[in-house]
């Protein structure tokens, strides 16, 4: 049996799913981050080791065949001095990604190369070369661009990264809005946006590729501007994309070096429109929605013999 390690988190359903799945066929062990406490790891020059400290079950990395690498949180630190726990966080990182960079033979995701592939900036010189259709779109931290990019376009603006908003008792996230053109834009000095001009459109559109396999769903959602929030009414349906549109996202990913990725387009007037790719895109809800292969097709991934 295949020993494969997934770095992740305690409430992660997905590698709940996962493990539930395949627990019969590979060797999990998983490294729930957020109780970085509950392992000892030993790192040496000969090996690396991660045991729970109940010792119930232990891997080493030598013996590791792949890396799924997940969701990764920290655990909090509010009991040290505040003038370490910055440091101490980034200690656990240093670690955690470490592991995840040398774990295995393959992987989805390494860190170093999902942090490349899910940086906006990046994806779109990358989206421009592989000649997918893009809406005007501006990244900047200068008021003034910002607002005249809104008044010539009907904007929306979104996060850059994941526009995660950590707070003492929740977790928040910042989604894409409209523009209002009669509020003014100012602070982007030390916090930049993503401005796109908004685009009228059919339906949208999430393509998750693993492995070469493909995955295309329609999405019929009540919000205009973004399928994800929180109250929008969604409708999804299989679909078959676009040869042109798939050898698209193939390159994008054989660029950027991934066995993993999900896309997210809109159709206006039958016109695929790229916004944007996720490294680590969720996919569970639209497995279990359309009776999808995608769990399938990533643990094909990640037991077929590679290099890292």
């Amino acid at each position: 049996m295949k020993n494969i390690l997934i770095i992740t988190n305690t409430i992660d359903l997905t590698v709940d799913y996962i493990i539930d799945k395949y627990a019969n066929q590979i060797n999990f062990f998983r490294f729930n981050t957020d109780r970085f406490q509950d392992y000892t790891i030993q790192i040496t020059y000969e090996d690396t080791v991660i045991e729970y400290i109940d010792k119930s079950s232990s891997l080493r990395l030598s013996e590791c065949d792949a890396l799924y690498y997940r969701k990764i949180s920290l655990p909090p630190v509010d009991e040290y001095p505040p003038h370490y726990q910055q440091m101490m966080q980034r200690e656990m990182m240093t670690v955690i990604d470490g592991i995840a960079e040398t774990a295995g033979d393959n992987a989805i995701t390494r860190p170093s190369i999902m942090r490349k592939a899910d940086n906006k900036v990046v994806q779109l010189q990358i989206a421009k070369e592989v000649g997918f259709t893009l809406p005007r779109s501006l990244i900047t931290n200068f008021d003034y661009a910002a607002e005249k990019f809104s008044t010539k376009n009907r904007a929306i603006i979104k996060p850059i990264s994941f526009g995660r908003i950590i707070e003492s008792d929740k977790v928040g996230f910042i989604q894409t809005n409209m523009v209002k053109n009669e509020v003014p834009i100012n602070g982007l000095s030390c916090s930049p946006a993503y401005f796109q001009s908004y685009q009228s459109k059919d339906y949208e559109i999430r393509l998750t590729i693993v492995n070469n396999q493909l995955f295309g769903v329609r999405i019929d959602s009540s919000d205009k501007v973004d399928w994800r929030k929180e109250n929008a009414v969604l409708q999804y349906t299989k679909i078959s994309i676009p040869t042109s549109i798939c050898e698209k996202c193939l390159d994008m990913m054989k660029i950027l070096n991934l066995e993993f990725a999900a896309f997210d387009f809109i159709v206006s007037e039958g016109e695929y429109i790229f916004l944007e790719l996720n490294a680590n895109g969720q996919w569970l809800w639209l497995e279990t929605e359309l009776n999808l292969g995608i769990s399938d097709g990533i643990i094909s991934a990640l037991c077929k013999e590679g290099k890292k």
